[in-house]
């Protein structure tokens, strides 16, 4: 590797260093608490925290539900909750907001984010059927690409980015293009140490929301 390369590497892995380093103190969390329910909301917390310094001066970034005008026929019981949604409050905006929690017009909707805190074989299974469920809301296969997937920390030693298989910006097009039907899903940490090409896959990710245009239909 020239050296120009192996600054341009060093200097990335420092930036995923300073940008995991809220993440690596979930360590410290399980001193404190280790039930799922609580040890989960304060990831999802988080990360809606570090989409909205991200986002937040274009987009609303709410936890809630996506709703559509045939819900009422599909039955209401099975609208589904989303961890993190980014919507857009001037196309139309949302009711019963209140804090981060907002009911969404699916025509607001620019992207649907679930996270998991950890990523064991069952909980990756889980968040695959919880991701197909929020595409199901969406009405295109274009649309559908907004939907992530997103471990704060798992041990799984073959991710989907690794040295040889890099995020580019636009990564998210290619995904979809080569993995019809298959939802994205990054990583965070691996092993509680930061993985460098997941974090910027996710970076990527709010990158092409924020240069999405708007849907043509609801």
């Amino acid at each position: 590797m020239s050296d120009v390369w192996t600054v341009f590497d060093d200097y990335w892995n420092l930036y995923a260093q300073a940008f995991a380093l809220p993440f690596q103190a979930n360590a410290l969390f399980s001193s404190f608490a280790t039930n799922t329910a609580i040890t989960g909301a304060y990831a999802e917390a988080y990360i809606r925290s570090m989409i909205k310094s991200v986002l937040g001066q274009r987009f609303r970034i709410s936890t809630g539900a996506v709703i559509r005008s045939q819900d009422k026929t599909r039955g209401l019981v099975s609208v589904p909750q989303c961890d993190v949604i980014v919507w857009d409050p001037s196309e139309l905006p949302a009711i019963f907001e209140c804090g981060e929690f907002a009911l969404v017009p699916l025509f607001s909707v620019r992207a649907i984010i679930e996270v998991k805190r950890t990523g064991t074989k069952s909980e990756r299974e889980v968040l695959t059927q919880q991701l197909k469920d929020r595409q199901s809301l969406l009405p295109t296969m274009s649309d559908m690409q907004f939907v992530l997937g997103v471990l704060v920390n798992d041990d799984d030693p073959q991710p989907w980015f690794n040295e040889e298989r890099k995020p580019s910006p636009n990564w998210l097009e290619d995904y979809s293009l080569n993995n019809p039907g298959k939802p994205p899903v990054t990583r965070l940490l691996h092993n509680n140490k930061p993985d460098t090409n997941g974090i910027m896959a996710f970076i990527y990710f709010l990158a092409q929301v924020a240069l999405r245009k708007k849907w043509l239909g609801t």
